[in-house]
C-alpha cells in the first residue's frame, strides 16, 4: 500500500510541475485570495473615452488661451458652440 501511494503522489507531482509550465499558479492562487484587496482603482476603459476627455482638455486650453489673448469673438463662438463644456447655457445668458 505504501509503495502506491509513493507512486501516486510522484505522478501527481510530475503532473503539477508539468502544468506549471503551462499555467501562472500564483496569478490563480492570488485571484481566488484576494481578488477585492488587490484589484485596481477604476480607470478609463475604452480609448473613445480617453479621445473624448483629450478633446475636452484641449477646448479647455484653447478657450484659456482666447481670454488670455483678449480673443473675445473667438472665445464667444467657442462658448455657442460647445456651451455645455463651458458650464453655460443658453438659457442662463440672458440672466
Amino acid at each position: 500500500m505504501n509503495a502506491a501511494y509513493l507512486i501516486y503522489g510522484s505522478i501527481g507531482l510530475g503532473v503539477l510541475i508539468l502544468l506549471s509550465n503551462f499555467i501562472d499558479f500564483p496569478y490563480l492562487i492570488s485571484k481566488l485570495f484576494f481578488s477585492k484587496e488587490l484589484e485596481p482603482t477604476p480607470t478609463i476603459k475604452t480609448n473613445k473615452q480617453k479621445e473624448f476627455l483629450e478633446i475636452v482638455s484641449l477646448w479647455y486650453q484653447l478657450k484659456e488661451k482666447c481670454d488670455a489673448f483678449d480673443l473675445e469673438v473667438a472665445s464667444s463662438k467657442l462658448d455657442e458652440v460647445f456651451p455645455l463644456l463651458n458650464g453655460v447655457l443658453e438659457d442662463e445668458v440672458g440672466l
